[in-house]
Parts: C-alpha cells; sequence; structure tokens
C-alpha cells in the first residue's frame, strides 16, 4: 500500500513534481514573452525575485521542517508551488509574475530540504542513498512526458499548463495531507520548543554541522560553484543556438520550437542512462565512489560547456548540449546523497537547505555578471567564462578524495 511504502511516496512526489514542472516550464517563458509582454529588464526581474527568495527562506524553512514536521513542511511547499503557477497563468501582467516567483520560491525551500531528510528518517540513511537517484530517473521520465504533454497543451491555450500544473501541484498536496506518514521523526516537544527562538537555534546547528564538517564544507562549496555558472548558461543557451545556428529543416519541419523539443527530450533520455549507470556502480553508497563520480561529470560539463560556446555545427551543439544536461541530472542526486550521509537527523534538513542557499547565492551573483558579459561582448564569451568559473569544482573534489576518512562515511542519527 503507498501509506505505508515511504519509497513509493518519495518517487511518487519526484515524479509528479517533475511532470507537473515539465508542463509548465517547457511554455513559461513563451508565456512570459508573447502573453505577458515582458521585457529583457523585466525578464531579469524575475529571475532575481525568484532567486532572493529562495535565497531567504531556504534556511528558515529547513529549520521549520527539523524543528516541527518534515511531512507538513512537504504538504505546505507543494501547496504554494501550485497557488504560484496560478496566479502566474492566471493573471497575464508582470506583477502577477513577479508574485507567482515569491509563492513557488517559498513553496519550493520548504520541499528542498524536508523531502529529502524525511526518506532518510523513514527508511534510515544508507537506504535512501540508492533511492535518490532512483528518483532522478523517475523525474526524467516524468519530465519527459510532461513535454510533451504541454506542447499539446499550449497549441490549444498558451496559459493552460501554467493553469494545469498549478491545479496538479495543490491535488498532490492534498494526496500527501491523506497518505504520507512520518513515523520516523521526532518533533520537538511542546514544552521545549521556544518558537523562532528554536528555530534559529537549529539553523545555527545546522551551519555549524557544515563548519566543523571538512565534507560538508565541500559539497557546498559545489553548490556555490554550480550556482555561479548554472544562471548564466540557464539564460544564455538559448538566445544562442538562435542567434548562432540555422535549424534544419527535418520532414518538412522548420520551427525552432520543435528542434527545442528534440534538445529536451534528448537531454532527458541521456540523463536516464546516466542516472541509471550511476545507480548500477553503486556511485551513491559510498562517498569515495561518489567524489569519483562527481570528479569525472564536472570535468565532463565545462568541457561540454566550453564546445558549446564555440562549435559551428548546430548537431555538435546538441550534442554538448546532451552532455550538459546529463552530468547535471545526475550531479544533485550524488551531492544529495553525500549531505545525507554526513548529517544527523536534526540538522539534516536545515543542512540540505544550507547547501540550496549556496547554489543560491551564486546564481544571484553569477547571472547578472555573465548577462553583462554576454550583452558588451558575445554570448559565446560569457559562456566559455562560465564555463571557467566551474574548475574550482576539481580543486574541491582533489581536497574531498585527500581529507576523507572513515569518520566522513556516515554521521549516525
Amino acid at each position: 500500500m503507498l501509506k505505508q511504502n515511504p519509497t513509493r511516496i518519495y518517487l511518487f512526489i519526484g515524479g509528479g513534481r517533475a511532470l507537473f514542472n515539465a508542463l509548465v516550464f517547457t511554455i513559461n517563458l513563451i508565456y512570459q514573452v508573447e502573453t505577458v509582454g515582458l521585457n529583457p529588464l523585466q525578464m531579469v526581474l524575475v529571475g532575481t525575485v525568484l532567486e532572493v527568495t529562495v535565497l531567504l527562506f531556504e534556511v528558515p524553512t529547513g529549520a521549520v521542517a527539523d524543528v516541527y514536521s518534515r511531512r507538513l513542511s512537504v504538504i505546505i511547499g507543494l501547496a504554494l508551488v501550485g497557488c504560484g503557477f496560478l496566479l502566474e497563468g492566471s493573471i497575464p501582467m508582470f506583477w502577477a509574475v513577479l508574485g507567482a516567483q515569491v509563492l513557488w520560491g517559498i513553496g519550493y525551500t520548504f520541499l528542498s530540504g524536508a523531502l529529502q531528510a524525511w526518506l532518510a528518517d523513514e527508511i534510515g540513511v544508507e537506504a535512501a542513498a540508492p533511492v535518490y537517484l532512483r528518483s532522478a530517473q523517475v523525474e526524467l521520465i516524468a519530465g519527459f512526458v510532461g513535454i510533451g504533454f504541454s506542447v499539446w497543451l499550449a497549441s490549444r491555450w498558451l496559459q493552460l499548463p501554467i493553469l494545469a500544473g498549478g491545479v496538479l501541484y495543490l491535488a498532490l498536496a492534498v494526496a500527501m495531507a491523506l497518505i504520507m506518514p512520518e513515523s520516523g521523526f521526532r518533533p520537538t516537544p511542546p514544552e521545549e520548543r521556544e518558537t523562532w527562538k528554536q528555530v534559529a537555534n537549529t539553523a545555527r546547528a545546522g551551519w555549524g554541522a557544515v563548519r566543523s564538517h571538512p565534507a560538508l564544507r565541500i559539497v557546498v562549496g559545489l553548490s556555490l560553484v554550480t550556482g555561479l555558472y548554472s544562471e548564466g548558461y540557464d539564460r544564455l543557451w538559448t538566445p544562442h543556438l538562435l542567434d548562432s545556428f540555422d535549424f534544419p529543416s527535418f520532414f518538412g519541419l522548420e520551427d525552432s520550437i520543435f528542434w527545442f523539443g528534440v534538445i529536451g527530450a534528448g537531454a532527458t533520455l541521456t540523463g536516464i542512462a546516466a542516472n541509471e549507470l550511476a545507480r548500477r556502480g553503486r556511485a551513491a553508497e559510498e562517498q569515495a565512489r561518489a567524489i569519483n563520480w562527481l570528479t569525472m561529470l564536472y570535468g565532463l560539463l565545462p568541457a561540454s560547456l566550453l564546445f558549446l560556446s564555440w562549435t559551428r555545427s548546430f548537431w555538435a551543439a546538441i550534442v554538448a548540449l546532451w552532455g550538459i544536461n546529463l552530468c547535471r541530472s545526475t550531479i544533485e542526486p550524488l551531492e544529495n546523497a553525500w549531505v545525507v550521509r554526513n548529517t544527523r537527523s536534526a540538522q539534516r534538513a536545515t543542512v540540505i537547505s544550507l547547501w540550496g542557499q549556496a547554489n543560491s547565492i551564486g546564481q544571484a551573483a553569477g547571472g547578472p555578471v555573465l548577462g553583462w558579459i554576454g550583452t558588451a561582448t558575445r554570448i559565446p564569451v560569457a559562456l566559455t567564462v562560465s564555463s571557467a568559473v566551474l574548475l574550482p569544482a576539481q580543486w574541491l573534489l582533489a581536497l574531498a578524495r585527500r581529507d576523507r576518512s572513515p569518520s566522513d562515511e556516515e554521521v549516525g542519527d
């Protein structure tokens, strides 16, 4: 029964979120440009509001999950994301788009630390590690399906996929309120709670855990590096393709949207294959193996990005994009397992939130700089700088390999 199986519930939530997100984000930028009429500056402001929201709320929401309830945090998060999508899709105005970023940004932070920590509490740290990789595969498959549904719905009404995603998120929140268990987590007893003082104490304890644990410092550093490069890449790869290449005809189809669908589908399939290889290689089950996998992926990622920046071949650019997405879809679950393995239950959601906050700091800092470089020079130059930003990851992983000790393998609950 689903209610008695935390692993199935975790996979169900992950697959559902991936499907709903694909519904929304496949056409979200098109909606913002064509229906809402946002100019480039407003597009940048939308992204900035989202990143600042995540940055401000990552730690407080993670601490709520550690002090009160992982399950409650997940349900609140799902509901807020759904409300955000409904707001954006129902009111095609700039202020509504900004408000939607705040709502679903806060919802995301309620989910980001609590969901992984909930699974680890319910089935144990070691059992959870391979589930993270399996979930990444489920999410890729669900996202692949969601892309097709999004295009089909958008062909009828451009706002329909966004509204559908919001309704489905709310339905998932209701379903989890009915079936999601929580037997492994022990909240702070009511007589010991000091409201936000306790939350602040938990947040400080989580930050202290990161500062005192070499493995956690390194994985948070990797998250910061990833954030510094990713916002520039996410904003610039699409105009780079549109500006640099003539999209070839395929059985009479020359619409660039068709080719972006092909790119997304191919990225999903390569991500599924890479996650399966990592799962069979037990990459998430031992820290030494995780470090080896991450070293390889953080080597392939900047190389693919550099190749994308300067290739003149449309087909080679598509292969480079698939390589980039392959790396990104595999790195996150491996780092997830790394964080979970090296934290205690009482601070786990908070530490995962700090990991996410480091990524948001990187995106908020790196995105505008890379955007300015792309505007002042050329987009390939900005993408090249984005590739170079990833180089410190190899240094961090070398430190992890050097400093790894038996005590780093797992921190008991």
